[in-house]
């Protein structure tokens, strides 16, 4: 059974489909290489940023944002609709599972900023960048950093 956080508003995202966010703290974690979530607290990693975009095998639904957290993720409206509007960006720009495309997630990023959501997406790359650096994450450092530049303004 699926536990529904929130079904999206097609007409509000622009999307013609269902998208809903679900809580998944297994699946979460699984995806970002933690054991458990005492990790997240260990290095100071905002579990908002943790999110995960999939194409559902479910009838009833087309897509799922998945987050550790509901509640947390709710917390700030600036973070979520920004998120929101990015993982609604792979629609158009996918990332194939296990791999990275700084282009993708430059245009996603597009997506939430046209959308009004330019103070999340900061907020976003800002927590994602002190993720990276108490990790020593290299690339997630660098692609990070990418994203940081194409920023308006």
């Amino acid at each position: 059974m699926i536990c529904i956080g929130e079904l999206l508003d097609p007409d509000k995202y622009h999307v013609n489909g269902r998208i809903a966010i679900i809580e998944s703290k297994e699946a979460v974690l699984k995806v970002f290489g933690f054991k458990s979530g005492k990790w997240l607290d260990l290095w100071d990693i905002d579990s908002r940023i943790l999110t995960l975009f999939y194409k559902s095998y479910e009838e009833e639904f087309d897509w799922f944002i998945v987050v550790y957290d509901y509640q947390a993720f709710c917390d700030d409206s600036d973070i979520k609709e920004a998120i929101i509007w990015h993982e609604i960006g792979h629609i158009e720009y996918p990332v194939p599972e296990h791999q990275m495309s700084i282009e993708s997630e430059i245009q996603c990023d597009r997506l939430a900023i046209q959308n009004g959501h330019m103070a999340g997406v900061s907020k976003i790359l800002n927590l994602t960048m002190k993720m990276a650096s108490s990790l020593n994450h290299e690339i997630l450092t660098h692609i990070t950093l990418q994203r940081q530049l194409e920023l308006p303004g």
